[in-house]
């Protein structure tokens, strides 16, 4: 991701002035292959740059909290991978550090650019589904050859938690049609085509939001199936349904206003928006900075993601549902 973070910031017209990397071999052929001027192995060194206003983290997820804190007390705004942290405490600190310091930070839920998406979501905005009783949001992925690229994920002394890691690109989606959830159940086991990874990594959860609407969320990492990668985003109203997913160039609508005589689904074209909008993303997120705008992902509804997944580690610990925290 941050090679997608340098080449799309070079894409919008941002000033990239410095990279940081533990792999020296890595950081060197980053810094030659797309000419940045400062490369460093201390992001200590790098945060406090005076000559650099945004810092994007793409480090391993239980780095996240320390980076970004390092990076806002340097007076950095930031843009952070998701997810924002890997435990509640780290999403509050992260949360009060950009009060007391009044900058930005977004969330890297790039989902929410993809073009059908934004469709589900203006849909059940502008009530054209009706009152949502029920939404879901899966992600499914065989990580197999993300496990050889990215070996840190399989750590055996600190491997990714997987349902932190996935789930919370769906979370997040089904939060931003739905709102606040209220409760949790989650439910998780081992899959056996995937003996590399340590954990658990297949998780399904039960949603209640504050609404009253209900939901569900499905992480899988050790899925065997092409292609390999897919995020699902359905919602379903009192007065239409709609359907949507990152592998077809189109989202499926029913509804009983809008589409006269329609006796099924009408099938919404898009343009093929090819591996993850990050340049959409940072560019939105540049926008944010210049014209003092808060980012649509920012802390808070990245820690009530946060909150929400934690929860479910807890709900799948104990074995009953659990209430989750959205008061930041």
């Amino acid at each position: 991701m941050g090679s997608s973070h340098i080449r799309a910031y070079k894409e919008i017209g941002v000033d990239v002035r410095g990279i940081c990397d533990i792999d020296a071999e890595r950081l060197k052929r980053a810094g030659v292959e797309f000419g940045v001027p400062f490369a460093t192995m201390s992001y200590v060194e790098l945060v406090e740059r005076r000559d650099i206003d945004v810092v994007s983290v793409c480090t391993p997820d239980h780095l996240h909290a320390e980076h970004c804190l390092a990076a806002l007390e340097n007076g950095k705004h930031v843009m952070c991978e998701k997810p924002m942290t890997t435990t509640l405490e780290d999403a509050l600190a992260v949360v009060n550090c950009v009060r007391q310091k009044g900058l930005k930070l977004m969330v890297g839920n790039v989902n929410r650019f993809v073009p059908q998406f934004k469709l589900v979501k203006r849909l059940c905005e502008e009530g054209e589904l009706g009152e949502l009783f029920f939404v879901e949001g899966d992600y499914i992925h065989d990580m197999r050859r993300v496990y050889k690229a990215t070996p840190w994920r399989i750590d055996p002394d600190r491997p990714q938690n997987a349902w932190l890691g996935g789930a919370v690109h769906p979370m997040d989606l089904v939060r931003w049609v739905a709102g606040d959830v209220e409760e949790i159940m989650l439910y998780s086991n081992k899959v056996k085509s995937a003996p590399e990874f340590p954990l658990h990594d297949n998780y399904v959860s039960i949603l209640r939001f504050k609404g009253g609407c209900l939901g569900k969320v499905w992480e899988t990492s050790g899925i065997r199936r092409v292609p390999e990668h897919v995020v699902n985003l359905n919602a379903y109203g009192s007065e239409g349904t709609v359907l949507a997913n990152t592998l077809e160039t189109e989202a499926k609508v029913y509804l009983n206003k809008g589409y006269e005589g329609q006796s099924g689904f009408t099938t919404i074209p898009f343009a093929e928006t090819r591996g993850h909008p990050v340049a959409a993303e940072l560019a939105y997120f540049a926008d944010c900075i210049l014209n003092d705008k808060e980012p649509m992902v920012n802390a808070v509804e990245g820690a009530k993601t946060i909150a929400t997944l934690t929860a479910g580690l807890e709900s799948a610990k104990l074995g009953r549902t659990v209430k989750v925290l959205n008061d930041f």
